[in-house]
């Protein structure tokens, strides 16, 4: 079950990178070692942009979550605990955005950290 989650996580591509390097091993001449090589220069590439986008998915993440973040310490801190002011409150489509962002954001650190701990 848990190597079926990491596959799919993976999009195949450990599976695919083992078959390489084992291709390589296994290579009865320079051209299919040649072969396994490029094979593995190119999954090992797409496995680097899957990297990069996650930094790039991160950091549009968190511009959406900015001006909530911003919003929500300035209700709590300077409204509430140290009594200083008056936030006018979100609208309902603001706020029911507000909470899926917080949802996503919270459930899908959750669910990364349950995805690496499978991982060891």
């Amino acid at each position: 079950m848990i190597a079926l989650v990491l596959k799919w996580l993976s999009g195949g591509v450990v599976d695919r990178l083992a078959d390489a390097y084992a291709a390589r091993h296994n290579a009865k001449n320079e051209s299919e070692r040649i072969a396994a090589n490029v094979e593995i220069a190119r999954l090992e590439e797409r496995q680097a942009n899957r990297a990069l986008g996650g930094r790039i998915t991160a950091l549009v993440q968190m511009a959406w979550a900015a001006p909530f973040i911003i919003y929500t310490f300035k209700l709590v801190v300077w409204d509430k605990v140290l009594g200083l002011g008056i936030t006018d409150p979100l609208s309902p489509e603001l706020l029911s955005l507000q909470e899926r962002i917080a949802t996503l954001y919270f459930g899908g650190a959750a669910a990364i950290g349950v995805v690496r701990a499978l991982r060891k």
